[in-house]
């Protein structure tokens, strides 16, 4: 796997990309959205799912910082996960879900959320 893409260590592959969503979506989205973060998710479709969740209730809520960046960034980021839940003949999974990923740590920072730099 390219550097970037995927991370090393415990949560590797595509299956590490789906609950790095998961992790970083869980430690702001609850107290700032109200969407419920299951505590694993199984795959590309149920990332779609709780993804295309998040950027409905940003829609709905007042967000601080640049609320129209971080709903952009969140919309973005849910038209990709749908993408990687279909995952057409020959595409790569793994970066849709790499971007998505990059997407959601864009929202947080537009919100003025603290992200952590993982290399």
């Amino acid at each position: 796997m390219s550097a970037g893409i995927a991370p090393d260590g415990p949560h590797a592959g595509l299956g590490g990309l789906c609950e790095d969503i998961r992790g970083a979506l869980e430690g702001w989205v609850p107290g700032m959205l109200g969407v419920h973060v299951h505590r694993s998710v199984s795959g590309p479709a149920e990332v779609a799912r709780l993804v295309g969740a998040v950027a409905e209730a940003s829609e709905i809520t007042v967000l601080p910082g640049d609320g129209v960046t971080a709903r952009a960034e969140l919309h973005a980021a849910a038209a990709g996960s749908f993408t990687a839940a279909v995952g057409r003949a020959g595409m790569d999974v793994r970066a849709e879900l790499a971007a998505v990923r990059a997407g959601c740590r864009r929202a947080a920072v537009a919100l003025g959320l603290r992200v952590p730099v993982v290399f």
